[in-house]
């Protein structure tokens, strides 16, 4: 593990952990500054919703500008493009600049990770890239606390505008890490960088599109659902809010705790085991929502939830890694984000459907057996991308 990280600390792990909390604080901070500067509830909402649609909007061209760019260069414009887009938000206080600056935002942070999936790929051995990318995903579980910690403090003590100046220069210290740290490589199929590359990766790699992009994207959407079901669970429960939050913590923790075990497990037994048992347990603890009857049973449903989240971290952009092709990467890597993103973007959309429609309780048993059918369909259809370079192409082509 010593040498593991002593390779991947500074191109990797130390980006990643100031890119990740960034992320999870602005969750906080967005919502308040617009409510601060006269914006309604449902603006304040919506607009943590346009930085997801700005994400999803930048998957597919980032595969294109990582295949005229390469990975490196890709990041780095990232960077700054995420810098300006806080500094436009510090210095224009008015909710026209904050929508397009939290569009331009999730565009930007959607071609980080698209950069960073093609640069573990080369720069990962297939034994390594579990744990590598568990190491990534743990440093996002340790945003999701620390961020929103943070945020709360600062935005106390030196408000909104400081707050997002600040995250402004720590976004510039990210450009520092790759540009000093992550080595260039040149870009993969050099003229695989237009529109047509976009339709040659998805024909190219359709079955591995049908089998572990779906499986990717029935993960991704559990799993939103899931941060979603449980605090409306506690609701429906009569908890008050510091219940609710503690039942969240809790599930968090055991998340979080697993993130470096889950790596060494994806790189020792394989990624198709880890995302059969996280399908299985997430859709089971799910289904077992609406039979929580108090505090103590809706804390023994996180923490099972947590173990399922937990088991699986990382185990997406591992896959894609394993999966991503020599020829057109930035086009597949594009597609397989996107896949990614529409999961968690339709999570919540169809548990407000169906809780409008049918209530709490069957949108739980749904969104279970979702999870539950996704773990068969996994057993059934994913292959192991667990084995070495030459092999994943013969699964691909065949």
């Amino acid at each position: 593990m010593s040498q593991l990280v002593r390779k991947f600390f500074l191109p990797v792990i130390c980006p990643a952990a100031i890119v990740s909390t960034i992320q999870q604080a602005l969750l906080v901070v967005l919502p308040l500054y617009v409510l601060s500067i006269g914006g309604t509830l449902a603006e304040s909402a919506m607009i943590i919703g346009f930085k997801g649609i700005g994400m999803m909007l930048g998957d597919l061209p980032a595969g294109l500008l990582l295949a005229r760019f390469g990975d490196k260069r890709l990041m780095l414009g990232a960077a700054v493009t995420s810098s300006l887009s806080l500094a436009l938000m510090a210095l224009f206080p008015t909710l026209g600049v904050l929508t397009a600056a939290a569009l331009l935002l999730g565009f930007a942070h959607g071609s980080w990770l698209v950069g960073r999936i093609s640069y573990v790929s080369d720069a990962a051995a297939p034994n390594e890239r579990g744990r590598v990318m568990s190491l990534s995903a743990g440093t996002i579980r340790l945003g999701n606390v620390v961020g929103p910690l943070l945020a709360g403090f600062m935005i106390a003590a030196q408000g909104y505008q400081v707050t997002l100046a600040v995250f402004t220069l720590s976004s510039l210290l990210v450009v520092l890490f790759v540009a000093l740290w992550v080595v260039y490589s040149k870009p993969h199929g050099e003229d695989s960088h237009h529109v047509a590359a976009l339709q040659d990766a998805v024909v190219d790699n359709r079955k591995v599109l049908l089998t572990a992009g779906v499986a990717s994207l029935a993960l991704m959407l559990v799993r939103a659902s899931r941060a979603l079901l449980l605090p409306l669970t506690g609701a429906a429960l009569l908890l008050d809010e510091t219940s609710i939050g503690m039942v969240i913590s809790i599930g968090a923790v055991v998340d979080t705790l697993l993130f470096y075990p889950a790596g060494t497990m994806m790189d020792r037994i394989g990624r198709k085991p880890m995302f059969i048992a996280s399908l299985t347990l997430l859709g089971l603890s799910i289904s077992l929502l609406p039979m929580a009857e108090g505090l103590w049973s809706l804390i023994l449903i996180a923490s099972l939830m947590g173990l399922g989240n937990g088991v699986s971290a990382g185990v997406i952009m591992t896959v894609g890694s394993d999966l991503a092709p020599r020829l057109n990467r930035g086009g597949f890597i594009g597609i397989w984000r996107l896949l990614s993103d529409v999961g968690s973007t339709s999570g919540p959309l169809l548990i407000g459907l169906m809780v409008k429609l049918s209530g709490l309780a069957m949108a739980s048993y749904s969104i279970g057996l979702l999870g539950l059918l996704g773990g068969a369909f996994v057993v059934k259809a994913m292959r192991e991308t667990h084995r070495k370079d030459d092999r994943v192409e013969v699964d691909r082509k065949g």
